[in-house]
């Protein structure tokens, strides 16, 4: 698993896990160096507007030893992630590189461990990322996106994918969009009910499976609309009734927003789909009727 934010330092603590093996990096225009000292290597260059700091990314990624052993590689898991490009944490960092790079540009990176692990205790470090070595990063950029543009581009991707898989997307004033494939019966929750519930949980872009209740054989249940879920499956189940099956596509800002969930398939920005079952809603109990003062 990848992390969502892509700070070297987290990266490598995440990565020296993994098991090595030996891939080389493609040619290129040979080694540069930057004016902060950053080393790296345009492998592919592609017309458009560099990346900025603050912008979202999406990307292909590797991670090797400078002896060439490959960490981890998003190719191996078959899908890109998305990431903020953060401030640099210092000069010649991976964050800076990837402001050199364009939609559709490859490089490779070699940033210095000494710089990575500046400040942390020795048992942090990996016994293969010694004194003086270095991580090579080798990336190729799929997608970048300007914060502002975040929503309105997730709206249209979000009416394609209804159209796409031929469902009948109604929209709240949120954003929150859903489909009833079975009508159910009775009253709708109301805030403060628990309701009761199945649900298979994706991404929407990928598709990538990331929560199953019906596989682990035990429906969800929780307080509707207390703030105990993320926003959208707060708001989308107060619209079901007991029985209902429905599909919920639930854009970033009412999920995970821009940070995404760290290590897992949820990246920056990232839209969800839920297919749903309202198997129950059991009512809130009522308060205690308060105890009336002793007449004196």
């Amino acid at each position: 698993m990848f992390l969502s934010n892509l700070r070297p330092a987290a990266a490598v603590v995440l990565i020296a896990l993994i098991a090595t093996s030996c891939d080389k990096f493609p040619s290129g225009g040979g080694h540069k160096k930057s004016d902060t000292g950053l080393e790296y290597e345009i492998v592919d260059d592609q017309e458009g507007p560099l990346a900025t700091f603050g912008d979202f990314i999406t990307l292909h990624i590797s991670y090797r030893t400078d002896k060439d052993s490959l960490l981890n590689s998003t190719h191996k898991m078959g899908n890109p992630i998305s990431t903020k490009i953060g401030p640099s944490a210092f000069k010649g960092s991976f964050e800076e590189g990837l402001t050199m790079l364009s939609t559709g540009d490859s490089a490779n990176f070699w940033i210095l461990s000494d710089s990575i692990f500046k400040g942390q205790p020795d048992e942090g470090r990996p016994a293969f990322l010694g004194p003086g070595s270095k991580i090579q990063y080798s990336v190729r950029i799929v997608k970048i996106e300007k914060p502002e543009n975040v929503e309105s581009n997730q709206n249209k991707a979000i009416d394609e994918y209804g159209v796409t898989n031929k469902l009948d997307l109604q929209k709240t004033e949120s954003g929150l969009r859903y489909s009833i494939q079975k009508e159910g019966n009775g009253q709708k929750a109301n805030p403060g009910d628990t309701v009761v519930a199945h649900y298979v949980g994706k991404t929407m872009y990928e598709g990538t499976e990331f929560d199953n209740s019906i596989q682990r054989g035990q429906p969800f249940q929780f307080p509707v609309g207390m703030g105990m879920v993320v926003p959208g499956w707060d708001e989308g189940f107060l619209l079901l009734s007991k029985g209902t099956k429905a599909t919920l596509v639930i854009p970033s800002k009412l999920a995970y927003g821009e940070m995404g969930a760290p290590q897992s398939p949820i990246g920056p920005n990232c839209p969800l789909v839920f297919d749903v079952e309202m198997i129950d809603i059991k009512p809130k109990k009522a308060d205690a009727p308060s105890a009336k003062p002793m007449k004196k």
